[in-house]
């Protein structure tokens, strides 16, 4: 730590910590996690929106966002600021190992959810409901990547039907129901997770460099060719 440079950041950080019990594993987390709560991803054109900015979103995004608020119904569950939700649940997509991919396979507690570590039936395949906010472009979505784009997900909650065999119907959530909606309605929607809730301006929070000279966020040998660094 000391000859990347580290120890005097931690110093002024930690300054009323003792030295003996400064450079820990414990306070490079907290450092870490008091970063995260800088960076904040408030550009979307829906949170200009909000803010007064009535030119933000396009007629599209806004008619998908009536749709998000109104008869798809997906506000039951994304409620919180970031249109997360505080709860888990259960709506029935294929783990990864059931997915035919075979470099993430993942055979333990994890693809059962907070089952898996509550090790409580009634919390099997019940997952926490994730933030909706620049999801664009991420490739894969559930837990189990069984989706690869937000429109293939859309059209699986409009059509409600699990896919996962191994999840019993008690265990998928009561608010997985066919939403009916039309595919020029499903276009609207996707438009408004795509784009609407989409920060265009994250590359603000991209370091210049960092202490160890690496490639930023990664540095393994591709990502050093893809971004022509090191």
């Amino acid at each position: 730590m000391d000859k990347l440079g580290y120890t005097p950041l931690f110093d002024n950080a930690f300054a009323d910590v003792p030295e003996k019990d400064r450079y820990t594993v414990q306070n490079a987390a907290n450092a870490i996690a008091a970063y995260f709560r800088t960076v904040l991803t408030n550009e979307a054109p829906f949170q200009k929106w909000i803010k007064g900015d009535h030119q933000a979103m396009t007629d599209e995004q806004k008619e998908g966002a009536i749709l998000f608020f109104g008869k798809a119904k997906c506000v039951n569950c994304h409620n919180s600021p970031s249109l997360n939700g505080q709860r888990f649940a259960g709506v029935g997509v294929k783990n990864l190992d059931q997915n035919g991919y075979e470099v993430f396979k993942t055979t333990d507690g994890r693809s059962k959810g907070r089952g898996g570590f509550s090790l409580n039936d009634y919390d099997l395949y019940k997952f926490k409901v994730p933030q909706l906010y620049n999801l664009k472009d991420i490739g894969f979505y559930f837990h189990g990547a069984s989706k690869h784009s937000l429109r293939e997900v859309v059209e699986y909650f409009n059509l409600a039907i699990p896919e996962n065999p191994d999840v019993p119907k008690s265990n998928i959530d009561r608010q997985f129901k066919p939403l009916g909606l039309t595919e020029t309605e499903i276009d609207k929607l996707t438009e408004f997770l795509e784009n609407g809730l989409f920060d265009p301006n994250l590359i603000r929070y991209k370091p210049v460099q960092v202490l160890s000279g690496n490639c930023f966020p990664n540095s393994d040998q591709q990502s050093k060719q893809d971004m022509g660094c090191n």
